[in-house]
């Protein structure tokens, strides 16, 4: 087995691999024994069959498996001698493997490149405490004091704040219905928070008696699949189909002692502590968000361009299944261009930030845990209903473990980065 690689520099390489015939022999015949001993072949006992019989039952899988096989094995031979580590997937170029053949493939990819690392620690992030709501601290409360409430279902009156409603709601434009704003919701109502806007379906629901229908209206989103529905105001119509009411005890010493508290006021103090936990969550989530959108529009720096391909496939991806999701409720996309041509954006943009993070966790010694990486990749070997090993070598020419563990990397790196920024002392004044 011979293999080496290219480099140009900017972070794209190419790995260029030749196999020659007897090793494929020995991995045709490991594969073809696998499948001899799983299936039975008619005319055959089971283990038994010939290689020939076997090749013409399941030539193309054989075939399959030993390519990945040869190929993963040949490849992470490579990048250990040379010492890289891929960051992208790979762009697979060659055939499948052939009993009686050599088997010869490239495969280029992405690696960091070494730039000028910019200071992503001056990013501004609002480094004061957060405050606990205290309409959130009261739901919380309210959420204890429900282990010990009576359920009632209400027939009389609307909707009030706690009640927990069942409606069935239909989004419509032109009187067409519009997939994925139709179906039956359950939903609890929350007091509004003042200088926020409720939800255009909320006051509907709360102007609503049981089994009476209203109607409103809203825009469609920014992010809707279809691409011609966005900014269109579509009609909403809903029907409320039930309203259940947590008719809660008092808040006294006595109630929450039946709760597993020691008194009112620790019960309170509880519900104070997990209002403060979200306060400090959807902040931290907020810069997050923040500081990505700032580092995908980084001034002055280019992601390689095996990465913008990386990062375009997966927008590209995430794409398709949201208009198979689309396409599922009834919908039928406008305009597959723009989706591709958003995915291209949305991918250059992604690339930026990646790189970014990644150089920072290398000057800054963030590595990723083998067990976190590992919990990922049993989860996903699962969802394809494979072991770990099988899944590895599936993988093999695709290479997208090394673009699984760069993502993870990435998300390491941003919260890493928050904490370095918040925990940093403010210069003196």
């Amino acid at each position: 087995m011979e293999s080496r690689i290219e480099r140009d520099g900017h972070g794209q390489c190419r790995a260029i691999g030749m196999i020659p015939e007897a090793e494929v022999l020995v991995e045709w015949k490991k594969a073809a024994q696998r499948f001899a001993s799983a299936v039975q072949i008619p005319g055959f006992r089971r283990g038994k069959a010939p290689l020939t019989a076997l090749e013409k039952q399941f030539g193309a899988e054989i075939a399959e498996l030993v390519t990945d096989t040869l190929v993963q094995r040949a490849l992470s031979q490579a990048f250990e001698r040379e010492g890289v580590t891929p960051i992208t997937g790979f762009e697979y170029e060659g055939g499948l493997a052939q009993r009686g053949q050599g088997l010869n493939f490239e495969a280029s990819f992405g690696v960091l490149p070494e730039f000028d690392q910019p200071d992503l620690a001056s990013i501004a992030v609002d480094k004061a405490e957060a405050v606990a709501d205290p309409v959130q601290e009261e739901l919380f409360l309210r959420e204890m004091l429900a282990r010990g409430a009576e359920k009632v279902n209400v027939t009389e009156g609307t909707p009030q704040d706690g009640d927990l409603v069942m409606a069935d709601v239909e989004g419509r434009v032109d009187g067409a219905p519009v997939p994925g704003l139709c179906g039956p919701v359950r939903m609890r109502l929350v007091a509004s928070v003042p200088g926020e806007k409720e939800p255009e379906l909320v006051p509907i629901i709360r102007s609503l008696h049981v089994g009476e229908t209203g109607t409103g209206s809203t825009l469609c989103p920014p992010d809707f699949p279809d691409h011609a529905m966005r900014g269109r105001v579509i009609e909403i119509i809903v029907t409320l189909r039930g309203i259940e009411r947590d008719l809660l005890p008092e808040l006294s010493d006595e109630s929450a002692g039946r709760l597993g508290f020691r008194s009112a006021e620790a019960m309170r103090m509880r519900a104070h502590e997990q209002a403060q936990d979200m306060a400090r969550l959807h902040k931290r989530s907020r810069s997050l968000e923040g500081m990505q959108a700032m580092l995908e529009l980084w001034p002055g720096f280019d992601a390689p361009e095996a990465m913008v391909k990386q990062c375009t496939r997966e927008a590209i991806s995430r794409a398709a299944q949201q208009m198979q999701q689309f396409a599922a409720q009834g919908g039928m996309p406008s305009s597959l261009e723009q989706m591709e041509k958003d995915a291209s954006d949305n991918g250059a943009r992604k690339a930026r930030c990646r790189t970014l993070l990644l150089g920072w966790a290398r000057a800054n010694g963030v590595e990723l845990p083998e067990s976190e990486v590992d919990a990922v990749l049993r989860g996903r070997a699962a969802r394809r209903q494979m072991s770990l090993e099988e899944y590895l070598v599936s993988t093999g020419r695709s290479g997208e473990t090394y673009a699984v563990r760069a993502a993870m990397l990435e998300q390491k790196a941003l919260y890493a980065l928050y904490d370095t920024i918040v925990n940093a002392e403010s210069p003196a004044e």
